[in-house]
């Protein structure tokens, strides 16, 4: 096949199933490294998102908006006949899913699925059976994201703590991969924090023992509460104010009170982490179910911020004024988010050298 035509579908549709067929996570990284290093390099992002079980990047706002009413017509009772010859290409259902994300207004429906009608009809059986499941988000072939960062790193050849925390400023998965098989090392180290941009939250190591956090602590840790709430970044840039979710999502919309606390801090540029928990008329946790009421509505949101009213807890402090704190020990951030905020929406922590006395507190 000419090289311009594009690496076909049912390629990748074939790596889906061997990586199904083996549990072995080795050999699931072997066999994503080999593909990603012999496709062009336009094709890497897509691969990547959609062996892990995805359409779009997990910072992306994109939507298919498709119901099953509408993949059943796409489906129809006959297969539609091909326009060319040539093969479905990984290029082909990028393109198909981003027209289909993109239609709007009163003919989205049937853009939508005259798209999904091309798409699916130029599929062979076996490829069929992959774009569904990627609609659906059900891949389910056992490459999590670890696995992927894993198989992206042996590919490109680099460090996963390099692609890790490349991932953990883009948000994209196969923007990284991207990054990683053109640009190498130094690509990735170039990626950066970037304000208004969501960030891939910072995940703490499981520790079974506390004596031995406090050794590995150097003898002295924090202690934060565990809140039945849900975690937020906060990015200011001026004036404008962004809020996302451990997802990723943007709830600006949803937590106006959030919006309102940032632009009172003394400061043109920050980003900080921190809880939001839902609260009764007596500050009172309330049910997490409630929280996500608010969480899933843009619309009637002072009625409902009325009703279910949230309280604000800050954590970290990522970045100030210009400068990332990312790499910024722990004290040091704390200490700056002290001086930057009032203290009654810190979250509340005990700094201990001592198990006994974190069991009394």
């Amino acid at each position: 096949m000419p090289p311009e035509a594009g690496t076909p579908f049912a390629e990748l549709a074939d790596l889906t199933r061997r990586l199904e067929a083996t549990t072995k996570r080795l050999e699931k990284r072997r066999l994503i490294a080999e593909f990603l290093r012999r496709i062009p390099r336009d094709e890497v992002a897509p691969a990547v998102l959609i062996a892990i079980g995805r359409i779009f990047p997990e910072a992306d706002q994109k939507a298919l908006n498709v119901g099953w009413a509408t993949l059943e017509k796409a489906l129809g009772p006959t297969r539609q006949a091909r326009l060319d010859a040539r093969p479905l290409t990984i290029l082909d259902v990028q393109r198909a899913f981003e027209g289909v994300a993109a239609a709007s207004g009163s003919e989205s429906v049937r853009a939508r699925l005259r798209l999904l009608q091309s798409l699916l009809g130029q599929a062979s059986r076996e490829e069929k059976e992959v774009l569904l499941k990627s609609i659906f988000g059900e891949m389910r072939i056992g490459v999590n994201e670890g696995v992927m960062l894993e198989a992206i790193a042996d590919a490109a050849g680099v460090s996963p703590e390099a692609v890790r925390t490349a991932h953990m400023f883009l948000g994209d998965l196969g923007r990284v991969a991207e990054v990683a098989l053109s640009d190498g090392a130094a690509g990735l180290a170039a990626q950066s924090l970037r304000l208004l941009s969501p960030v891939k939250p910072m995940m703490a190591e499981l520790g079974d023992d506390l004596d031995e956090v406090l050794k590995e602590h150097g003898g002295t840790t924090a202690l934060e509460f565990k809140f039945d709430g849900a975690r937020i970044q906060i990015h200011r840039r001026g004036d404008e104010v962004r809020v996302f979710s451990r997802r990723l999502t943007d709830v600006t919309e949803s937590v106006p009170e959030v919006v309102e606390f940032a632009r009172t801090v003394p400061a043109e540029s920050f980003l900080l982490e921190g809880e939001v928990v839902a609260v009764d008329g007596l500050g009172r946790p309330r049910p997490f179910q409630e929280l996500m009421r608010r969480f899933r509505r843009v619309h009637e949101i002072e009625a409902l911020r009325r009703e279910i009213p949230l309280k604000l807890y800050l954590f970290d402090l990522l970045y100030l004024e210009g400068r990332s704190l990312m790499s910024a020990p722990y004290r040091e951030r704390w200490a700056a988010l002290e001086r930057l905020v009032p203290r009654e929406v810190l979250a509340k922590r005990l700094v201990t050298s001592s198990r006994e006395r974190s069991r009394r507190s």
